[in-house]
């Protein structure tokens, strides 16, 4: 069963990139080389936003560590959040394979990722 709240979070779902890739039709290619770096550079930020929010989530779930009881729910809740942060990176990373040529060509530093 798909998630469809992170999907709306997630700018590699299905829907989000086909609304980018018809909007990229029509344009020049140096254009659209152009919006997939400014993408791409989106996709970075929205992922180190999920660190930081992951990282304020650990320190909230600190408390409920000293309760035993909470132990099996706060393991799982790591995994997942930890396998989240992996989906969103090697998604990133995809995309800057995929496009990197495109993104090289417009000399936009997407910086260290």
């Amino acid at each position: 069963m798909r998630n469809n709240m992170n999907d709306q979070n997630d700018p590699f779902s299905a829907e989000r990139m086909q609304i980018f890739l018809t909007g990229l039709a029509g344009l020049a290619p140096d254009e659209i080389a152009k919006a997939k770096a400014l993408y791409i550079k989106n996709a970075i930020s929205d992922y180190r936003l999920m660190k930081e929010s992951m990282a304020a989530m650990d320190c909230v779930q600190v408390i409920f560590w000293a309760i035993p009881i909470f132990w099996p729910f706060l393991i799982g809740q790591k995994r997942m959040m930890r396998a989240g942060e992996q989906r969103m990176r090697e998604r990133v990373q995809n995309a800057i394979d995929v496009w990197g040529d495109d993104i090289r060509s417009t000399g936009v530093d997407i910086g260290e990722f």
